[in-house]
């Protein structure tokens, strides 16, 4: 039996975390180990993905929309309002952001995506983006957002 590299990931990373991953909903899991394929754009670092994950521990935030590419910047909006409440200047925060979407996923939705955060997360925080491929998705767009606590 053979593993795709994602599963293999999400092996991994239930095996080495200190931290239980079941923290996070297997939809966000799968968004994240999307997010470090060499198909993302731009591709996070596993290592340094599962390290922030195991710091993270289980006190973390996740918000997940999906929707139609018409609307994007609705689920922009209700992203951001949801993160904005999650996070403190008092208490810097890391963010990840992860967009995917079927063959309709395009560079102006990434640009739209990765410009509209930076004003939503106080300048102390760290904010990671990627987007990748969701093949399921088909005419769909799935923007996920982690905080860290």
């Amino acid at each position: 039996m053979t593993l795709n590299r994602r599963e293999f990931l999400r092996t991994l990373a239930l095996v080495c975390m200190p931290t239980p991953s079941v923290v996070y909903s297997e939809r966000v899991l799968d968004d994240l180990w999307a997010a470090t394929e060499p198909e993302a754009m731009p591709a996070l670092d596993w290592g340094d993905l599962s390290a922030v994950m195991a710091c993270w521990g289980r006190f973390t935030w996740s918000h997940v929309v999906t929707g139609y590419h018409c609307d994007l910047q609705t689920m922009l909006h209700d992203s951001i309002t949801a993160t904005g409440k999650q996070v403190s200047p008092e208490r810097p925060s890391t963010v990840i952001v992860v967009l995917r979407g079927g063959s309709g996923l395009h560079l102006d939705q990434c640009r739209a995506v990765s410009s509209a955060f930076p004003s939503a997360v106080p300048i102390c925080s760290e904010l990671w983006f990627a987007a990748a491929p969701a093949p399921a998705l088909v005419d769909k767009l799935r923007l996920t957002v982690v905080v860290s606590s």
